[in-house]
């Protein structure tokens, strides 16, 4: 049967409050007091239950981290960076992962904020987030959000440096004479527009005019990495292949990437002797194709360890006191170039 305090505080011959003094550290006891306190939990093998204890303290040491597609592996990377930052301060992390489903995303922020969550980490399915004006009216909770910006709620920001990051690649494709490049994006968010901002900019600058029809976007919510090889990207890379006479491309994200590259290996197309590529990401897998790939490279785990020093920053401040102004941070990426250029 599981011990109580009351138990402990009898054994030990001092009264509950000590032994929540002496537990919880909130109050200094006499050094003899003390000992006797902790030969008695050990004795009866007593356990606090921390969750208990942190809400009576009015916090849950927990922070949900909702995620917009958690078969991303850079998802994954963020969350690693996060739970290293926040353990080191007692706190635990929650992950939901939101399908790229609104719906979905909305229940998981609902079902956080009634699990006493304490602060909220969100990459958003959409760049709308006013409805957290709604859902934290009663409950205001820190939020800060990872990789996509958002509209409608001012709040905490980290993002990579997207624009110049795949500006970076372009450039170095039109730095090799590279005039006819197709850009890929595996669905068309915030992230990826200034991605693409950065692929016009790299031919604005080499005096290459744009072609819509070089630009493609898929429409997926959250599907298996198998689905990616054969899907939206892999349609349309065929479909630029066929009828358009490109020499390089260059892949918005790791999703797309999949179904790119997927075709140009089943087809037999070579790299970079008929068409050279560079993806957004870098992925261990890029290094194991003959060629090896190109790619940009971001620093997730850094991007989840910055946004729990934000969120830990916010909740270290005192209700009473004014706020600081919001931050956007932006996390530097690195061009890697390799033999597919």
């Amino acid at each position: 049967m599981k011990s109580s305090i009351k138990e402990v505080a009898h054994l030990a011959g001092v009264s509950i409050a000590t032994v929540s003094y002496v537990l919880n550290g909130t109050k200094k006891v006499r050094p003899e007091t003390e000992q006797r306190v902790f030969d008695a939990v050990s004795k009866l093998n007593y356990h606090v239950n921390p969750l208990a204890r942190n809400l009576r303290k009015g916090e849950s040491k927990l922070i949900g981290f909702v995620v917009n597609d958690l078969s991303n592996n850079f998802f994954q990377e963020i969350a690693r960076g996060l739970e290293t930052q926040l353990t080191k301060e007692g706190y635990r992390l929650i992950i939901m992962n939101s399908k790229e489903q609104k719906e979905t995303e909305i229940e998981n922020v609902k079902n956080l904020i009634a699990g006493a969550a304490d602060a909220l980490i969100l990459s958003p399915t959409t760049a709308d987030c006013s409805y957290l004006h709604f859902l934290l009216d009663t409950n205001p909770i820190p939020i800060v959000f990872v990789d996509r910006r958002p509209e409608g709620f001012e709040s905490d920001v980290v993002l990579a440096t997207n624009e110049q990051g795949a500006y970076e690649a372009v450039k170095a494709l039109t730095d090799k004479g590279h005039s006819s490049i197709a850009f890929f994006g595996s669905r068309r968010d915030s992230t990826m527009n200034e991605r693409l901002d950065g692929y016009k900019k790299a031919l604005d600058e080499a005096g290459v005019s744009i072609n819509a029809n070089l630009i493609r976007f898929g429409s997926h919510g959250s599907v298996s990495q198998r689905s990616l090889r054969h899907g939206e990207m892999y349609q349309h890379t065929m479909d630029i292949l066929t009828n358009y006479d490109i020499t390089a491309i260059f892949s918005g994200n790791n999703l797309a990437t999949l179904g790119v590259f997927s075709f140009i290996k089943e087809t037999n197309i070579q790299v970079p002797k008929d068409v050279a590529f560079i993806t957004f990401d870098d992925s261990s897998w890029l290094t194991m194709t003959t060629p090896t790939l190109s790619a940009v490279a971001q620093n997730p785990e850094k991007m989840g360890r910055v946004a729990a020093k934000l969120i830990l920053e916010r909740l270290a401040e005192p209700s009473t006191a004014e706020k600081k102004s919001f931050q956007i941070v932006r996390i530097s990426t690195q061009l890697i170039l390799r033999g597919s250029v």
